[in-house]
């Protein structure tokens, strides 16, 4: 650990009493300065939207419209109430740490960058809102859908046969999809192993906050935008659902004709 991120963790453990909700958030963010810069600037990232959203429902006595940090930096009612040095910093963490997820090169020097900004947020927020702004702390509860009956429907013969359910699932600031897949390790036993995905990073086109998949939005909405909306492309690009000789032909077929066919 360098000089500066040991200077950067001094910071951390004087803030974690004040918001010991975020501690496992920083920690991570701060363990992968070096070893994983994008991941450290993720965590940053769900770290400033989780006190956005605690400043916005304090100051604002309501929910955010939509609760994206692109758009409650934007509201101009919200924002007033945030140091335009503080929102400076807010935003850069904002534009940085959307690098990673998009495959932008980012090393260890930006991910310290950040940090250093989300401290100085933090300790702001402490000292002038902590008490009466509280960011949420575990997870919040959570809906879920089983979708893979229509998706079964929908794409007979490209789904992965060890794929034994498919769930949306949703909170108030997150949308998941959920695989579990059976693997029989014997004549009587069958292992079962579920992975939960953030589907954050699937932009809806008009810009990295502009979610394809929105908590804003009803679970119902967005289950019914993964099974009818979205394409077989994009299903290769961002999940596992297919299998390997599926995803290559809808792979070839794109291609060579660049359009999109359910039957390939």
């Amino acid at each position: 650990m360098t000089d500066e991120q040991k200077a950067l963790a001094d910071r951390i453990a004087a803030l974690e009493a004040r918001v010991a909700e975020l501690g496992s958030f920083l920690h991570s963010a701060l363990g992968y300065l070096s070893s994983d810069p994008a991941s450290s600037l993720t965590k940053s990232r769900v770290i400033l939207e989780k006190v956005l959203l605690a400043l916005y429902r304090g100051t604002m006595k309501k929910e955010p419209p939509r609760p994206m940090i692109g758009d409650m930096l934007a509201d101009k009612a919200f924002i007033a109430n945030i140091p335009r040095r503080i929102a400076a910093r807010m935003n850069a963490i904002r534009d940085m740490s959307n690098l990673g997820p998009h495959g932008e090169a980012v090393d260890a020097t930006d991910a310290i960058r950040v940090m250093r900004d989300l401290i100085d947020v933090l300790e702001w927020y402490v000292v002038h809102h902590g008490s009466s702004c509280q960011v949420a702390g575990g997870p919040a509860a959570r809906q879920s859908l089983e979708i893979l009956p229509q998706l079964r429907e929908k794409y007979p013969r490209y789904l992965r046969p060890e794929i034994t359910s498919v769930r949306f699932v949703q909170s108030q600031d997150r949308c998941y999809l959920e695989i579990t897949t059976a693997d029989q390790v014997s004549d009587y036993l069958v292992d079962e192993t579920s992975k939960r995905t953030d589907l954050a990073f699937i932009s809806g086109g008009s810009g990295d906050d502009d979610p394809f998949f929105s908590p804003a939005r009803s679970i119902t909405e967005n289950a019914h935008r993964f099974v009818s909306d979205f394409d077989v492309v994009s299903i290769i690009n961002c999940t596992d659902l297919f299998t390997h000789e599926a995803a290559t032909r809808i792979d070839a077929h794109w291609q060579q004709h660049g359009v999109v066919s359910d039957s390939v």
